[in-house]
């Protein structure tokens, strides 16, 4: 949620997220939270999932990553 990343996608990458986890009844499987900045300004905008911080991610790719992160999480990937 840096202002950086916020700017240059997340804010679009958030909405995209909250929307696919109310539709997919996830909101207790998963939960976003937020950072100030993960230190990657430069490769931007960045998010992380799990452990996992992916750069340059464009906001209509967020639902993928976190359904492959869903799938590798439960064995399936």
């Amino acid at each position: 949620m840096g202002s950086s990343c916020f700017a240059r996608g997340n804010a679009k990458s958030l909405e995209f997220l909250e929307a696919f986890i109310e539709e997919n009844n996830l909101g207790e499987k998963v939960s976003l939270s937020g950072n100030l900045c993960l230190g990657t300004c430069s490769q931007g905008p960045n998010i992380k999932i799990g452990e996992k911080l992916h750069t340059s991610v464009k906001p209509e790719y967020v639902v993928s990553l976190l359904q492959q992160a869903l799938k590798e999480e439960s064995g399936n990937g």
